[in-house]
């Protein structure tokens, strides 16, 4: 068996790179074609908001691609991403297009905003700026999707360094390992994560944070986890 050691140093090979977002303490930009939490939301003329049960759905985060310093593979050629969230539920484990809907775009050309919703805003609008990290590490759960971590389990006192020497974000980020609250995640196709903002006024649950996964035939998968 592999000593505790050996087993830290085959953790710290695995350790991922990843797009952390920065919400506003900047000047905001002109463009709105450019990475925002809230707002109308893009897409092309002849689109609109998307709906449920009858109410506009609204645009949470948009991304554009080229801005992220880590771009997860899943993403492919994408350029642009908006993702919506229904007014009237948190839509935990449904399906795309029901109570959320993300939106790919392969080209900037022709992206306006849409058209305003006469619903109130239920998140404050803040630009983004992403900040590379590389040092993104797993939780207790997907580490043993990675590596044995029985000599670490099984040591007296040698898995303090495991909770409290390494980085793990919490907040909106692309790329990296899923920051989980209740148990492990699935880590294949894991896209990127949207946490619970207090500058946004937007929380997930008590606290929680919103998983987004992509197959490999393109079909993407929403989970969220919270306290």
């Amino acid at each position: 068996m592999k000593s505790v050691e050996e087993i830290y140093k085959e953790l710290d090979l695995h350790l991922r790179d990843a797009s952390v977002a920065q919400i506003g303490g900047f000047r905001p930009p002109e463009d709105k074609i450019t990475s925002w939490f809230g707002g109308q939301g893009v897409g092309l003329s002849n689109e609109v908001l998307p709906t449920y049960k009858g109410r506009d759905m609204f645009c949470l985060l948009q991304v554009k691609v080229s801005e992220l310093p880590v771009i997860p593979p899943e993403l492919g050629s994408a350029e642009f991403l908006v993702i919506f969230i229904n007014r009237e539920e948190f839509p935990f484990d449904k399906p795309h297009g029901e109570g959320w809907e993300i939106r790919e775009y392969k080209s900037l050309e022709g992206l306006q905003l849409l058209p305003k919703s006469e619903e109130p805003d239920l998140v404050k609008d803040f630009p983004i700026q992403w900040n590379k990290v590389e040092d993104d590490a797993p939780d207790w759960e997907n580490a043993w999707d990675i590596v044995d971590m029985t000599p670490i389990n099984e040591s007296d006192g040698e898995d303090e360094k495991f909770f409290y020497d390494y980085s793990r974000y919490s907040g909106t980020k692309f790329g990296g390992f899923p920051k989980c609250i209740q148990h492990g995640h699935n880590l294949d196709g894991f896209v990127f994560q949207i946490g619970s903002e207090e500058k946004l006024n937007w929380m997930w649950a008590d606290n929680g944070i919103a998983y987004f996964n992509k197959s490999e035939s393109g079909e993407w998968a929403f989970e969220c986890q919270f306290y």
